[in-house]
């Protein structure tokens, strides 16, 4: 590229906002772009790509991901990239590793080691402790797409607490906030929580409030999103309320058989607590399986003390055989649950089995099964559950204040699709294919909305002034290829990437630049 940038001609530019798309050119220079429309014919000095038939859109912003060793172990980031990502929201689920103390960094990197599975073996440098470090760090390594950090929950609280199952007390939850204070300083956007996840899950409502209130902004992977779904997405209004901040209801699925075809419902909840005044948006993959953690299906008594205490249970015969008659009165349906993730050689023959046939296959109750891996593996293997349903998934992609979010893991054995297929399975199948949305509407709720939301400035629209971060596809080609039998397939129909101008994908082909920027906040381009 010159310095005299880019045109990109005759394509069909969705700008990002929901307005209808229209065939023009488009200029960008150093980064920004500064024209567009119909342009000279002929410019001195500037690369030329005929877009004739393709769609320009800007960089899509993944508003939910786990990418935070990924970035570091990987930087070129091609997962995302190939689809057309140029920003990563991370880090979320209150699943994370800044602020920490060292010793609680320790604790984290063992403990959630399944979700970051391909940068869990000790390549990364992870001497930070401050938020501030770990962002000069991608700084330092060059990294191939944009970051938007969240701080987490988890991370704050065992820092301060350790992993403790209970309540804090207010000495600790001003310690919490004080890390969480230093984190907005550093230049997060905001807080993530995951009152799934030990141990936030036992933060009481005082804590929620104060720490959301502190951060100005939160992203929550609810308490449930089964039986008690309708009760969960009331407590994060409520906690939204109380706090007076914005909420972000993470990969918001309606699982198990009793939600099935309630979509409907839980719009009109949320419609309903917008009204009230409690700004409270959402994101969904396109998929009706999820995925994370094994131990976080244990019970939560178990996990107090962290994993040392917990390896200590599952080799105790005793403590072992309470932990599986909790898991069996939990009545999950164990034939939707398959392994992923797994790190040891015994471990991946079993990948992508069912619970129930590979502990058939070791002539074991899937309780005993599932403690027998999770201490086999150390803790750093994932499951995929295939709980949700189709006609939710077509309904709330349709609700307007709805956004698109991968959830992808960087896992080191099989992962889930959606860590390579999220952005154009949208795209390709629930655009083109079923035309349940149009393609303005899915391109806002890629970027224009998610960059609103976040309010990150110059982003995600195709304006002059604007960074440029773009996506050129072909819409009627466009399509992910990455299945639940091999996930690690990149997309078709995205033929050029730019992140801040600077080319990651061309001709279809990664370039393996690193042009992408910690956007801070306050401090954004």
């Amino acid at each position: 590229m010159t310095s005299s940038g880019t045109v990109i001609r005759n394509a069909t530019i969705v700008d990002g906002s929901g307005a209808p798309g229209c065939i023009a050119d488009l200029h960008f220079v150093d980064g920004l772009i500064v024209a567009t429309g119909r342009l000279p014919a002929t410019m001195d000095g500037v690369e030329s790509i005929d877009a004739t038939g393709l769609t320009v859109a800007p960089g899509f912003i993944d508003i939910h991901t786990h990418a935070d060793l990924a970035l570091l172990a990987h930087p070129q980031h091609l997962p995302k990239v190939m689809q057309g990502v140029t920003t990563e929201v991370f880090t979320n689920c209150g699943l994370g590793f800044a602020p920490v103390t060292g010793e609680a960094l320790a604790v984290q990197r063992r403990y959630l080691g399944g979700l970051f599975g391909d940068a869990s073996d000790g390549s990364v440098d992870c001497s930070w402790e401050s938020v501030g470090d770990l962002l000069s760090q991608y700084q330092r390594t060059g990294i191939g797409c944009n970051v938007v950090y969240l701080a987490p929950h988890g991370a704050v609280r065992v820092s301060v607490m350790g992993m403790q199952n209970r309540p804090a007390t207010d000495g600790e939850l001003n310690a919490m906030a004080a890390l969480l204070e230093e984190a907005i300083a550093d230049g997060a956007w905001g807080m993530s929580t995951g009152l799934w996840y030990a141990p936030m899950r036992s933060a009481s409502r005082d804590e929620l409030v104060r720490l959301c209130r502190t951060a100005g902004f939160f992203a929550t992977h609810q308490r449930d999103y089964g039986e008690r779904l309708f009760e969960a997405t009331r407590e994060s209004c409520d906690i939204a309320r109380e706090a007076g901040v914005p909420v972000q209801i993470s990969h918001l699925q309606l699982n198990g058989p009793a939600n099935a075809g309630r979509a409907g419902e839980l719009i009109e909840i949320l419609e309903r607590e917008r009204a009230s005044g409690v700004d409270v948006t959402s994101d969904i993959y396109p998929y009706t399986a999820g995925s994370s953690l094994l131990q976080a299906l244990l019970p939560e008594w178990c996990t107090e003390g962290g994993p040392v205490r917990l390896e200590e249970r599952l080799n105790d015969a005793q403590q072992r055989s309470a932990i599986e008659r909790d898991l069996a009165a939990t009545g999950f349906n164990w034939e939707q649950y398959r392994l992923s993730g797994a790190q040891s050689a015994d471990g991946a023959r079993h990948e992508g089995w069912r619970f129930t046939d590979a502990a058939e296959a070791r002539g074991m109750s899937v309780p005993a099964w599932l403690c027998r891996v999770i201490a086999q593996e150390r803790f750093a293997a994932c499951y995929i559950n295939h709980s949700a349903h189709e006609g939710n998934v077509r309904e709330m992609l349709q609700w307007r204040h709805q956004m698109i979010g991968s959830d992808g893991l960087h896992l080191r054995g099989t992962c889930h699709p959606r860590l390579y297929g999220c952005f154009p399975r949208v795209l390709g199948r629930y655009v083109r294919e079923e035309r349940i949305l149009t393609l303005e509407d899915a391109i806002y709720k890629m970027t224009g909305s998610p960059a609103a939301r976040l309010g990150l400035d110059r982003r995600g629209l195709v304006r002059p002034g604007y960074a440029a971060d773009i996506a050129v596809f072909d819409a009627a080609r466009i399509a992910d290829t990455a299945t639940f039998e091999a996930p690690r397939s990149t997309p078709i129909g995205i033929e050029w990437v730019f992140v801040n101008g600077v080319a990651a994908v061309r001709h279809g082909k990664p370039t393996n630049n690193l042009a992408g920027a910690v956007l801070r906040r306050r401090h954004s381009l």
